[in-house]
């Protein structure tokens, strides 16, 4: 099995996209929504959803070609993440100022919470346990054909498409149309009554990933995916903005994951990168090695983000939104990536950490 090259490539460039998420909504509840720096927060929010989802579909196209025993799956993968989010949890706690000023067992109550749910950004490494520890079910769905189409034809109309046009409703009719209203609490009361949850989540995006890495797009229907994929951009940025005037509060519902606008945004740049021809031998070796310092680095960007704010005041609305996402996020970037590339030097660190 040869090397993915676009994986490498892809991989950098998730990571640098939600890295870039992240600076944008640090501030992104402040400012007034009719000013220019909440449309700033908002466009960059906007255009790098995509990251998250297409993290999942690298995993997907990965994973799913392999045929790992389940006692490897849970030794070796799982452990990893397993070791990866406590070790990281226990460290951005002790982050915190203060966190032991009353003492330490006053300390631990007061951040149980975080202690098990982890920081704010360690949701994906629980959420790709969970995928991990579905993978012997989910190779059964990608061994056939028809039942992955199946599988992602439901998981699409349950899990995006429905919850996606309610929501379009609820934003954009229900508050002129009182039949809108109801329509909309029988929609979702049937929903919830049928239980679908088995097409739900992220292992969509998982089987999207191996069915993309394996079904060829012709070129001239990749025009489509990129068209598409544009008008994704355009929708979650123009969306959110319009409830967000209208309401005169920050609104980002359609910056959800499981959104229509955004799966046709990370379809796009998945489909962008599968068949981009990389053809630098130095570059493709470069990426190969920076690639594998993705999951350290979106480990630690969190920790650049929050401490080049409180330590050095530097933060997105230190000066032009426009300019400072950006900027910022560069910094970080290469900050976590240099981080994360030292840690990988760390024989035991390497293995279960980063």
């Amino acid at each position: 099995m040869g090397r993915k090259r676009y994986c490498d490539y892809l991989r950098i460039f998730a990571t640098f996209a939600v890295v870039v998420l992240h600076v944008a909504a640090a501030n992104w509840h402040i400012p007034d929504v009719n000013g220019p720096e909440w449309a700033a927060f908002n466009f960059y929010d906007s255009i790098v959803r995509w990251g998250v989802p297409v993290f999942v579909m690298i995993s997907g196209s990965l994973f799913l070609e392999r045929d790992i025993p389940v006692k490897k799956i849970y030794s070796k993968y799982i452990l990893r993440m397993a070791a990866a989010f406590i070790f990281w949890t226990l460290f951005y706690m002790l982050m915190t100022p203060d966190i032991f000023a009353d003492g330490i067992i006053s300390g631990l109550k007061a951040h149980i919470e975080t202690i098990v749910s982890g920081h704010y950004h360690m949701w994906f490494v629980l959420m790709i346990i969970g995928i991990y520890m579905c993978i012997p079910i989910i190779k059964k769905i990608v061994s056939d054909e028809k039942t992955t189409k199946y599988f992602l034809v439901l998981s699409f109309v349950f899990a995006f498409l429905i919850p996606w046009l309610i929501q379009i409703i609820n934003d954009f009719a229900a508050y002129k149309s009182e039949g809108a209203t109801r329509l909309v609490g029988a929609v979702n009361a049937n929903i919830t009554t049928m239980g679908m949850q088995m097409v739900l989540g992220y292992s969509f995006y998982f089987v999207l990933g191996y069915y993309l890495d394996h079904k060829e797009i012709e070129k001239k229907y990749r025009s489509i995916v990129y068209i598409i994929g544009v008008a994704g951009f355009a929708f979650t940025i123009t969306a959110d903005l319009l409830v967000a005037l209208r309401t005169q509060q920050c609104f980002g519902s359609y910056y959800d994951n499981f959104t229509v606008n955004v799966l046709c945004e990370a379809v796009a740049v998945h489909t962008l990168f599968r068949y981009h021809k990389f053809r630098s031998r130095k570059l493709n070796r470069f990426a190969a090695v920076l690639s594998k310092y993705g999951f350290g680095a979106y480990l630690i960007h969190a920790f650049f983000i929050e401490k080049l704010s409180a330590v050095f005041h530097l933060n997105t609305l230190s000066f032009n939104a426009f300019v400072s996402v950006p900027a910022i996020s560069v910094l970080v970037f290469l900050l976590a990536f240099c981080t994360s590339a030292v840690l990988n030097q760390i024989p035991i660190i390497k293995t279960y950490i980063v």
